[in-house]
């Protein structure tokens, strides 16, 4: 991994050019944490301009982690605090398209659109002359675990190509606190979130789950039988093994996983690349 950070120092030194400044959307997590660090080890503390978004209902930990971050860095991080914005612009949706079925009342709509805020507030930094450094890995991009027009934007991506359990490796090496490396992956928006338990859904699902979808208790359970199942390692082994077309047989008797949820997870990487990782920005050449 001291090979790794020595090629990724190296692609943002000759991203960056003289006199730029990189924006990092950072918040508490553990990605996010290791993007600022990359750029801070190759462009210094008067390279880099840190902001988090303080959203309503987000565990307080997450804002204890910015802090701390910024300490470490020695740079000051902005505080961006929208308030009720990400449920005022579902509200706004639902009332000048009502038939498309924006729920301004339910879970997943509002949360979801705390990441199309961000990419608002990302196209502002942009247009005050920041490069925007994203934060998206590879276990996130191979199962669609983003908003193409939301979390994933940026103008380059340190770390797109590392597996999330990869990418806790990495921190280490970074100087990434413990209490951060050791916290349970979690997008924030609601307090107790969890990533492994956000996918267990998707699991079941069968892929992204729609802000109406209900879930019943049983189905409720079985998703939470689901999520027992997983580890961030295991789902990150499937998911190399996959790319690699390794067959069911050998993926499920090297990671424990079950058939049943090697499928499941081979189902959400074919949707998503049909969904979410298409090809942004396709044109037509001119003749």
């Amino acid at each position: 991994m001291t090979y790794e950070l020595i090629r990724i120092e190296k692609f943002i030194r000759e991203y960056v050019q003289e006199e730029e400044k990189v924006v990092i959307p950072v918040s508490g997590g553990l990605d996010s944490d290791v993007v600022a660090r990359l750029c801070h080890r190759v462009l210094g503390k008067n390279g880099i301009h840190l902001f988090t978004v303080e959203q309503t209902h987000m565990d307080r930990k997450f804002l204890k982690n910015v802090k701390n971050l910024g300490a470490d860095l020695g740079v000051s991080p902005a505080v961006i605090c929208p308030g009720e914005m990400n449920v005022q612009l579902i509200r706004t949706l639902q009332k000048g398209d009502p038939d498309v079925g924006f729920q301004p009342d339910s879970l997943l709509d509002p949360a979801r659109a705390n990441c199309s805020l961000r990419s608002a507030f990302l196209s502002t930094y942009q247009d005050k002359g920041f490069l925007v450094a994203a934060n998206s890995n590879l276990s996130e991009i191979q199962l669609g675990f983003y908003m193409p027009f939301g979390d994933n934007l940026g103008h380059f991506k340190p770390i797109a190509h590392l597996y999330k359990s990869e990418v806790r490796i990495l921190a280490g090496l970074l100087g990434t606190r413990r209490e951060v490396i050791e916290q349970e992956p979690s997008a924030g928006f609601w307090e107790g979130e969890e990533d492994l338990e956000d996918l267990a859904f998707w699991l079941y699902n069968g892929g992204p789950v729609s802000g109406g979808k209900v879930f019943s208790d049983q189905e409720c359970e079985k998703v939470m039988e689901l999520k027992a199942e997983l580890t961030q390692f295991k789902v990150d082994t499937c998911l190399e093994m996959l790319s690699e077309k390794r067959p069911d047989k050998e993926i499920t008797e090297t990671t424990g996983l079950s058939c049943e949820t090697v499928c499941a997870i081979r189902n959400t990487v074919e949707r998503s690349a049909k969904t979410k990782n298409r090809v942004l920005l396709s044109r037509m050449e001119r003749r």
